[in-house]
């Protein structure tokens, strides 16, 4: 209908999942990477989840485009509410091969026999599931039977598990967990920021064939990004009947009244209500912007202090010795409390709550961590060594009280200070220096085991973890031979080789200080870094 009047090829904002639309957010982006990162590495379960509208499956349609050759055999399941033997008969279905019986047992021979023919040619066999929340337990658990297809050294086939955050529940149910331990490469697509709302308007204008017969004013897109929060199918229904508003009012430049008549036509509501609410809005953000611009430019007596922080904070930095000491009128228990919920805030996992006792030292929290997935690793480190491991950790200190040595979090570190926490004389930020000389040797590594790496493992041994192990070592450059799951003399050295570089004590059995070591060459982006950019 307005395609023409703005001079459109087609309509640019319309719901169905096209490739030749995507916008690569920076969210976008890293999902790609961590699928691919999966896929290749033939990690075996893959997990993406994704708020509805979030573009879920345009990126799955996009990926599955770009591994169309021949080196890769692709399937996609869009309608997961299947029976395990009917979605057998249909993953069977989509690669071509036999699919007429109706035995679990007989669909998943052939299956077999297809996924070693092509791993005899060097073919990685992909499975991609959609709307995965919508598969029932007993599906799930065909699949993870699917999964167990695999050589001495390898799986046959790689499996991602796409869909909303009730996935997320669905495999966290105990007759799942195997499953859920399986998987190693997960994922969760967030809404988009401003810039990139404004971006992702301006991408789908210009595939669409945009020649300057329609524009967005800043206050629309503004608008937009308000009503959609950033979730790209939201943005395509607004958009589109943004274009329908103007192109009846025989306009071409999208205003924000535009976008407000679009939004009350959406949700149907009366005029006149709608443009009170959206005034009022409106009115109310202008007058808070107002007065903060005001109270910062005429506040008297406060720009000196506002303008030379720097000054002020050199000016009244506690030495080394004032920090034990305001360490030590501290109650020790919940110094314990703050630094470990610093900690798990870095990773994004949940808080631990101050009824929980028996917080005393690093090392009664460590259950509590391993239910959240983390381990809490001691190691015995100077300040120098620590840093380079780039993983927030927990320090032990010179300072004793009730229940031992006092411990902080290192969150993040800059070129000469470092983050702690609980703040210590309301500064949260301490010279590195003074933090060394503070420090007692010891100290605790919160790390995130995510390809299951076993800390002993004996020359010799074979398994899938291996490969993940000889992956990290060539990312530090110490491993240059093949990655084939197999810990001979050539992985021995690496680790050896690695572990002088990084000062860890020789450990023949690997080691968990180690493995959290070679974290920081993952290239998933899931360990949290320490060193500010």
């Amino acid at each position: 209908m307005y395609t023409k009047y703005f001079g459109f090829n087609e309509k640019p904002f319309t719901l169905t999942p096209n490739p030749r639309f995507i916008y690569l957010s920076k969210n976008h982006k890293e999902s790609f990477a961590h699928l691919l990162y999966g896929i290749n590495n033939h990690y075996g379960f893959i997990e993406l989840i994704g708020e509805v509208g979030t573009g879920k499956t345009t990126v799955l349609r996009t990926l599955l485009g770009q591994l169309e050759d021949e080196h890769y055999r692709s399937a996609l399941i869009f309608n997961p509410c299947l029976s395990g033997v009917e979605l057998l008969r249909s993953i069977n279905q989509e690669f071509g091969i036999k699919s007429d019986s109706e035995y679990a047992n007989d669909l998943l021979a052939e299956l077999n026999r297809f996924l070693l023919e092509e791993n005899s040619r060097g073919i990685t066999v992909l499975l991609v599931i959609d709307e995965a929340q919508n598969l029932r337990p007993d599906v799930l658990e065909q699949l993870r039977l699917i999964s167990n297809l695999e050589t001495e050294n390898d799986k046959l086939i790689q499996i991602i598990l796409a869909g909303q955050p009730e996935l997320e529940g669905l495999l966290a149910r105990p007759e799942l967990r195997q499953l859920n331990q399986r998987i190693a490469v997960r994922y969760r697509l967030k809404p988009m920021s401003l810039a990139e709302t404004r971006a992702y308007i301006r991408r789908r204008m210009e595939v669409a064939g945009e020649t300057g017969g329609v524009s967005f004013s800043n206050f629309a897109i503004r608008w937009i990004y308000l009503y959609t929060s950033g979730v790209p199918r939201m943005i395509n229904i607004l958009c589109d009947r943004a274009l329908l508003v103007a192109y009846g009012d025989e306009k071409r430049c999208i205003t924000a009244a535009i976008v407000s008549r679009a939004i009350r036509e959406i949700l149907n509501v009366p005029q006149r209500r709608n443009v009170k609410l959206v005034f009022s809005a409106m009115a109310a953000i202008a007058l808070i912007v107002l007065v903060l611009v005001t109270s910062a430019r005429w506040m008297p007596g406060k720009t000196k202090n506002i303008s030379s922080p720097v000054a002020a904070s050199s000016n009244s930095a506690p030495t080394a010795r004032n920090l034990e000491n305001i360490l030590a009128t501290l109650d020790q228990d919940t110094v314990h409390l703050q630094a470990l919920n610093a900690l798990l805030l870095r990773w994004n996992a949940p808080a631990l709550h101050d009824t929980v006792a028996n917080l005393t030292t690093p090392e009664a929290a460590g259950r509590l961590f391993n239910d959240r997935n983390l381990n809490l690793t001691r190691v015995s480190a100077k300040l120098p060594e620590l840093l380079k491991a780039n993983i927030p950790f927990l320090l032990e200190t010179r300072v004793a009280g009730s229940h031992g040595a006092y411990s902080l979090a290192v969150t993040s570190v800059s070129a000469s200070t470092a983050s702690i926490s609980p703040p210590l004389g309301e500064r949260s930020s301490v010279a590195i220096k003074e933090l060394e000389t503070l420090a007692n040797g010891t100290a605790y590594l919160v790390w995130n085991n995510f390809h299951h790496i076993p800390d002993k493992i004996s020359i010799g041994e074979r398994m899938f973890e291996i490969r993940a192990l000889q992956q990290l070592l060539k990312s530090a450059g110490a491993y240059a031979g093949p990655i084939d799951g197999i810990f001979g003399p050539d992985s021995m050295e690496a680790v050896r080789t690695f572990q002088k570089k990084n000062s860890i004590p020789a450990d023949d059995g690997v080691g968990a200080q180690t493995v959290a070591y070679l974290y920081r060459y993952d290239t998933s982006g899931r360990t949290p870094s320490l060193i500010k950019n």
